[in-house]
């Protein structure tokens, strides 16, 4: 669990929105995004709030190179999608090496654990009850993002954070098709 200790990474950050509230619980957070919009809104809300232990830095999954100790916490919030499997499990070896023994990855994101042969039937039941729940609007990224994002299946994400080196601790569902997985270093990974 974090605290007034804690330094945390906040990977793929956005507008950073969990960043500032990260801030007041923990003693130093690095905010990263590839994105330099999103960066500039993190920067107005940093300045607004006169929040001193934020370090915003442009960077993405697999360029970040980190300046400083290893981290306590790492927080990747509904992001790593945007990798596919392979530079997902780079991703993830890296966390590995970024965090103290011990450490926390904190992930969630959009994860299938259904039946592949079931996918149709499956994906057409999520699409209506994102209509219902959330909007068309939201109806229709989610179209978009099965067909151009690369989320994976749970056997297979659970897989990729042992071979890093993790050891799962939880993991729930958020809500239909997103989960959530609080997972702790537990070796040098040798894979």
């Amino acid at each position: 669990s974090l605290s007034k200790r804690s330094t945390v990474l906040d990977i793929g950050c956005g507008t950073g929105a969990l960043t500032v509230q990260l801030a007041r619980l923990c003693r130093f957070v690095y905010a990263v995004d590839i994105s330099n919009a999103m960066l500039s809104h993190l920067k107005g809300k940093i300045e607004k709030q006169g929040l001193q232990n934020i370090d915003a830095v442009q960077s993405g999954f697999l360029t970040y190179e980190h300046k400083g100790e290893n981290l306590d916490g790492i927080i990747a919030n509904i992001n790593l999608h945007h990798l596919p499997d392979f530079w997902k499990q780079i991703a993830l070896c890296k966390f590995h090496d970024l965090l103290k023994p011990g450490g926390k990855l904190f992930l969630a994101d959009v994860v299938f654990g259904f039946n592949p042969k079931d996918y149709q039937k499956e994906i057409d039941q999520w699409l209506v009850d994102m209509r219902e729940r959330a909007g068309q609007q939201m109806a229709d990224e989610t179209i978009i993002h099965v067909r151009d994002e690369f989320s994976t299946w749970e056997w297979v994400l659970a897989g990729m954070l042992k071979r890093a080196g993790f050891h799962i601790e939880d993991e729930f569902e958020i809500m239909p098709h997103m989960r959530a997985y609080i997972c702790a270093k537990i070796r040098r990974h040798d894979h």
